[in-house]
């Protein structure tokens, strides 16, 4: 079943993916954060958590892996 991720301040809810509850929540002052698959609510609001750590995870561990190659190269330049 797939949810809609709404979000109000720092309140998130996951709900059914129909398009006049939606609206409901959004002339509430909800805003649309994303679109999932899941079994109920509380997985929905799970997946979305992973979805965003794992985008998160990807950067830092390039920005990991780049750093030691450009200080040693710098360390090579600056001699």
């Amino acid at each position: 079943m797939d949810f809609y991720i709404l979000k109000k301040q720092e309140k998130l809810v996951a709900i059914p993916a129909d398009e006049q509850n939606c609206k409901e929540y959004l002339d509430d002052g909800y805003f649309y954060v994303d679109k999932v698959a899941a079994c109920n609510e509380k997985s929905a609001l799970k997946r979305l958590q992973t979805k965003q750590v794992k985008a998160f995870k990807a950067p830092a561990l390039l920005l990991l892996l780049v750093l030691p190659i450009i200080l040693f190269a710098w360390m090579q330049i600056s001699r």
